[in-house]
């Protein structure tokens, strides 16, 4: 505890502002559903790394969500027979960006000990805040053991059900960065990314979003505001690319709009 005591000498003291960063009033946080990618019905096993090579995923979250507080990484681990059931790997990486550079991580977790036919779930909220300003958001597992070819070595899973461009990255030795798809491989990564929303309030101080790779499966979500005057936003997610058709029905059962 200091105490304050009357100076016998004068003191001038020079201060220095640094850059602030200004954020917009808290408004209400939106509710929408989780935001889920791998689909199929088991995970498929993809030993095909060297020592030092990076695979992760591209979330998807809302623009309007940022900026945001990553509070945990989940990353599916396994093998195709199970038969070494923990490994420490190099790192966890966070990256501000995307394909087909990521950049440098913004955050680090070294060595996490990864098990075989789990999802393993990695909390940054215990080493720091970690803040997302804007879009995009990466996460990487880079390997310290090398798995190539080895179907008895746990590795890195995916969905095995269709690889999204754009939303799955590895980094080869020889080679670098590269689009997951484009090398081959027939899923998404098994990531999924929780985070808050850093500039809004909520009813449950403990809201939370997960997102992964991209949405399976056509998703009407909330709208919002709800509820609503004169209007509010209606949003819904797609697989793929193609033609919808939204139809709005009034409590009675009345077609209000198409």
């Amino acid at each position: 505890m200091f105490q304050r005591m009357k100076p016998a000498v004068a003191i001038v003291t020079t201060v220095f502002l640094s850059a602030i960063t200004v954020r917009a009033p808290a408004q209400d946080c939106p509710t929408e559903p989780v935001r889920q990618s791998f689909t199929g019905d088991s995970t498929t096993a993809g030993p095909c790394f060297n020592y030092d090579e990076e695979a992760g995923a591209v979330f998807p979250v809302p623009s309007e969500h940022f900026p945001i507080e990553i509070l945990r990484i989940d990353v599916g681990w396994g093998s195709l027979y199970g038969s070494n059931p923990t490994q420490v790997q190099q790192a966890l990486h966070i990256y501000n960006g995307r394909l087909p550079d990521p950049g440098t991580p913004v955050f680090t977790v070294p060595g996490p000990s990864m098990t075989d036919g789990v999802i393993n779930e990695f909390d940054i909220e215990k080493p720091g805040n970690v803040i997302i300003e804007s879009a995009p958001v990466s996460a990487t597992i880079q390997f310290q053991i090398p798995n190539l070819d080895d179907v008895d070595a746990p590795t890195l899973v995916h969905d095995g059900n269709g690889c999204q461009g754009g939303m799955n990255l590895i980094k080869t030795i020889p080679g670098g960065w590269r689009d997951a798809c484009d090398a081959g491989v027939t899923g998404d990564w098994v990531f999924s990314l929780i985070y808050r929303q850093v500039n809004c309030l909520s009813k449950t101080d403990d809201r939370q979003y997960t997102v992964t790779t991209a949405p399976p499966i056509p998703q009407l979500n909330d709208c919002y505001p709800n509820p609503f005057n004169p209007q509010t936003l209606i949003s819904f997610d797609m697989p793929t690319p193609g033609r919808a058709r939204l139809e709005v029905y009034s409590l009675a059962g009345k077609r209000v709009t198409t």
